[in-house]
């Protein structure tokens, strides 16, 4: 079957396959200034790198861990075979719901990603708990014989903070197959209208619902907010006002003004998502939205005098 595969075509599969880049998302493209190298630093495959002009991403070198996307800011870096809330909805279709590998088809599972490393994202694991509160089950029992085997410490990593912020969580990292709890879905029409009726009332699938809505994309240049931020701000609105100012205080970014500050507001210009707006009339100092900061670092990178600096 291969063998009647053009070269073009076999071109377009792999470049389906790759991890993509945004420019207009990329702090070091939006700003020279920033000598941000998250992703470049997390790579395992060395397969990412700056030339002086453009972020670079080697799609033979790449084993596409998606360990990048778990630390990039800005969610510049993509995978083009999935989306997080199409997982969330597909997930919320099951009353046990199992997370998995689409490397490894032969382990169990309800949704899959091209790899469990984008777990190791904190604000994804987060949304995943207030998604899931009675359980979500990450397999990770075939990562021990995989090429992306480090990826498991950095999702055990990032449970252990999820554990800091919400201690009575329900996500639960399996790494032997004895102890996965997984319940096969039912196909029988039956059945469907019957889960179908138990949706309204499931509560992955009604905070599901409340996910939902438009994530604006804009063009070069203007402000855009994250997916995983949008989606994490949505399902906070339902929590306790305690859980929303721990998540944003531990997670979220965290700007101050110095007494250096001009204001000549050239961090509003360089914010990616609109988190510094200009001051208002009674204030010298720009406006700061919490919720929108990203921790980018490129206001503080931008700003000539030190008047702005990164808390966390």
């Amino acid at each position: 079957m291969i063998g009647l595969l053009s070269g073009n075509t076999l071109k377009a599969l792999a470049v389906e396959s790759s991890i993509t880049v945004d420019r207009s998302r990329c702090v070091r493209h939006r700003c020279t200034s920033n000598a941000c190298t998250k992703c470049m630093d997390v790579c395992p495959a060395d397969a990412i790198s700056w030339t002086g002009k453009s972020l670079q991403i080697d799609d033979n070198a790449c084993t596409h861990c998606l360990s990048c996307l778990a630390v990039c800011p800005t969610a510049a870096l993509a995978s083009p075979e999935f989306t997080l809330l199409k997982l969330l909805s597909d997930l919320a279709e099951h009353p046990k719901p199992v997370i998995g590998c689409q490397g490894k088809p032969d382990r169990q599972a309800h949704a899959r990603i091209p790899c469990l490393g984008y777990l190791a994202h904190p604000e994804v694991m987060t949304l995943c708990a207030l998604t899931f509160p009675t359980g979500l089950q990450i397999n990770l029992t075939a990562c021990a014989d995989c090429s992306n085997s480090q990826i498991v410490n950095s999702v055990i990593a990032t449970q252990k903070r999820l554990d800091d912020l919400i201690p009575d969580h329900e996500i639960k990292l399996v790494l032997e197959e004895k102890k996965l709890e997984y319940l096969a879905p039912s196909i029988s029409r039956r059945d469907m209208f019957s889960l179908l009726r138990q949706r309204t009332t499931h509560a992955a699938a009604s905070m599901v619902n409340r996910l939902q809505g438009p994530v604006k994309q804009n063009s070069y240049g203007n402000k855009q907010v994250p997916e995983f931020r949008i989606l994490l701000i949505r399902a906070l609105s339902t929590s306790t006002k305690a859980l929303r100012l721990k998540v944003r205080d531990l997670l979220f970014g965290k700007i101050t003004f110095t007494p250096t500050c001009n204001h000549s507001e050239r961090c509003v210009g360089v914010c990616p998502t609109g988190a510094i707006k200009p001051a208002a009339e009674n204030s010298k100092s720009p406006a700061f939205d919490h919720n929108l900061c990203v921790s980018c670092n490129s206001c503080q990178a931008f700003c000539r005098n030190q008047g702005v600096q990164m808390a966390n």
